[in-house]
């Protein structure tokens, strides 16, 4: 017993060279923050789908477009074989 009463402590062994310090900043644990560039998965979604839609439309614009680009030659080809006058408004036909 130790002489004042109280129990001796144990020896304890320490390896000082196993030791990792704790960085007190990242310690703990994060939590999750809000990600801007993260939408939640229905708007990632829905903008996906959105843009599927916008594809399919510019496609479609562009067919229309060259189609009335032919229709528009044509027009031109049996003006010039009657001799009707060209009077174009807004810029075409």
């Amino acid at each position: 017993m130790y002489p004042y009463g109280y129990n001796q402590p144990q020896n304890m062994q320490i390896d000082y060279h196993a030791y990792v310090p704790v960085d007190p900043y990242t310690s703990y644990i994060q939590p999750e923050q809000f990600d801007p560039n993260r939408q939640p998965q229905q708007l990632e979604r829905r903008v996906a789908q959105l843009e599927r839609a916008n594809e399919r439309q510019e496609r479609e614009i562009e067919r229309l477009q060259r189609r009335l680009q032919r229709v528009n030659q044509r027009l031109r080809a049996v003006e010039r074989r009657f001799n009707f006058p060209f009077t174009p408004f807004d810029g075409e036909y």
